[in-house]
């Protein structure tokens, strides 16, 4: 778009990437009154009409604040990821549900590994306003199986007598620590993913396939996360999602500690798998919790605040990390997300209660 110094090209990039948390944030908790009214169903229609034409226009963007503009307005109707796990939870038998939400979070992270490397190729090949084409027309597309395959979920009849408000949300301790344990897991997530291709520049130097490693160490964990989650959704089943998730955010954040010493590329993709095998447990426990332990008629602005502290994760994680790596050193950024991790495990188990467990074999 014409933009070459350095400086301005990185400030337009990273304004323009966090735009659409910022908005998605502040509207996520309206499209939970929306769900509530109507269901997740309409929800995921919702999102994936307003997410598909605005993303298919940003291929006629010419200059950097019309790319920024749209990329704010796709973010008023974004949460199609998040809304799906809702659907699934309210429509999933509840001794099932951590399973399949597992499930559900291995063809997210399939899709956040293979969605770069489809972009790059295809950027390669038509150039990148190709790209928000390809990607707006596929977002419409989901809407098919969406429209014409899923059954309404069940919708709580909101009346005087059974009204559902935020504050029945937002006054509930519980949900609050789970969606506080959202945020704090996004921030950890985030703030070391932002900073991985800076880390390897440290491990390898200035090599020409920089881009490749960095975008391994990622992949790997994303890999190690499809085959951990289901399977961490299954045992939270058996055991309780109360007990599962403060254990796999410990583990998760002491596998994050030893990358701080890292000394070569290799250490860095087993540590990064390794922590995978237990970071894809983490949200679908977060989400099982919240679908049992909130009201039925606000379940979805529950949802709806959990994504909004998703979504505020996601946009202070690449700020905090960016801080830290250019106060004090970039390897210092699993520091923070290993011990952030680690506290947030202990807060989770002082604050969650295990849930009573039925000993009933019918």
């Amino acid at each position: 778009m014409g933009i070459k110094e350095h400086h301005a090209l990185s400030m337009w990039t990273g304004a323009i990437f966090s735009a659409t948390f910022l908005s998605a944030a502040v509207m996520a908790p309206i499209w939970g009154v929306f769900a509530d009214k109507y269901g997740q169903r309409a929800n995921l229609i919702r999102a994936g009409i307003g997410m598909g034409l605005i993303t298919f226009s940003m291929a006629f963007a010419h200059t950097p604040f019309m790319l920024l503009i749209l990329r704010f307005v796709v973010g008023f109707f974004s949460g199609f990821i998040t809304v799906s796990f809702s659907y699934l939870s309210r429509i999933t038998p509840k001794q099932n549900i951590g399973e399949a939400l597992g499930t559900l979070q291995t063809g997210n992270i399939a899709g956040g590994i293979i969605g770069p490397l489809i972009g790059g190729f295809l950027s390669d090949l038509f150039g990148f306003r190709m790209v928000f084409s390809i990607t707006g027309i596929c977002i419409l597309l989901t809407l098919i199986p969406v429209i014409f395959l899923l059954e309404k979920d069940p919708v709580v009849k909101q009346t005087k007598e059974n009204h559902g408000s935020y504050k029945q949300v937002l006054t509930n301790p519980v949900l609050i620590s789970l969606f506080a344990a959202t945020f704090l897991v996004q921030v950890s997530i985030q703030g070391t993913n932002s900073m991985m291709t800076i880390f390897v520049k440290t491990l390898v130097g200035n090599v020409g396939n920089l881009a490749f490693l960095s975008g391994l160490a990622s992949s790997l964990t994303g890999i190690a996360t499809i085959i951990g989650a289901p399977y961490i959704g299954k045992l939270g089943d058996k055991l309780g999602q109360a007990k599962i998730l403060p254990v796999v955010m410990l583990l998760s954040g002491l596998l994050a500690l030893p990358q701080i010493w890292t000394k070569n590329i290799y250490e860095l993709y087993l540590w990064r798998f390794l922590q995978g095998l237990f970071i894809g447990g983490m949200w679908p426990a977060i989400q099982s919790l919240i679908h049992k332990r909130s009201p039925k008629m606000v379940q979805g602005r529950a949802f709806g605040v959990t994504a909004s502290s998703r979504f505020l994760g996601n946009l202070s994680g690449p700020i905090v990390g960016g801080y830290i790596s250019g106060a004090l050193a970039t390897n210092y950024v699993f520091l923070f997300s290993g011990v952030v991790l680690i506290i947030g495990s202990f807060f989770v188990r002082w604050r969650v209660k295990p849930e009573e467990r039925s000993t009933s074999t019918t």
